[in-house]
């Protein structure tokens, strides 16, 4: 039997409510602008509910909506040298110290693009392994390696940077590799802080 209009919508909403904050935070963490943010999430939700009948169910359902936010996001910022833009306002200001999470931020900036979304999805978005094998179409066993090596790279950016990255052991949590102060010296979204 035909699934019905009413049905649809109701499928749609129970969706739409369980992956609106989490695409709403994934884009305004990655978005120049919030209007730009709430753009990449109204374009992510239209095709969501365009392809309503592709997405599957259960643990896969998320990221599958993470990847299509990545895509149109990606869309929106292919002009070529952004980034370099980016961290030459940052030098243009070198005048006064950065407070901590700054440097974090121009730690980030300073890796390539690849290892700063695999290290965001995991820190931020609270993605583990699995998940983030989703999104990005990897496999959770290349994931983990990523991750590493990711982690490595930015622990010698914030040493650039005279941070010092977390020196805990990382202990295996939920498929993420995890530290007592965060993921190996990324402090946590906003969602995280307001969790604890």
């Amino acid at each position: 039997m035909a699934e019905g209009h009413e049905e649809r919508v109701e499928r749609f909403r129970v969706l739409y409510d369980a992956a609106y904050p989490r695409v709403a935070a994934y884009a305004l963490r990655r978005a120049r602008t919030r209007e730009d943010a709430l753009d990449v999430v109204a374009e992510t939700m239209l095709i969501a509910w365009r392809r309503l009948d592709e997405i599957p169910d259960g643990p896969r359902r998320l990221p599958w909506v993470f990847a299509v936010a990545r895509r149109v996001l990606a869309n929106h910022y292919r002009a070529a040298g952004r980034q370099e833009r980016l961290v030459e306002r940052a030098a243009a200001h070198p005048a006064a110290p950065a407070p901590e999470f700054d440097l974090v931020h121009e730690a980030l900036a300073r890796l390539r693009p690849d290892d700063r979304e695999i290290l965001t999805l995991s820190a931020w978005d609270d993605l583990d392994n699995g998940e983030i094998a989703a999104v990005l179409g990897y496999t959770p066993a290349a994931v983990a390696v990523r991750l590493h090596r990711a982690r490595r790279r930015l622990g010698r950016e914030l040493s650039r940077l005279g941070l010092r990255a977390p020196e805990a052991e990382p202990v295996q949590s939920a498929g993420r590799l995890r530290t007592p102060e965060g993921v190996q010296g990324i402090p946590p979204g906003p969602e995280a802080r307001e969790r604890r």
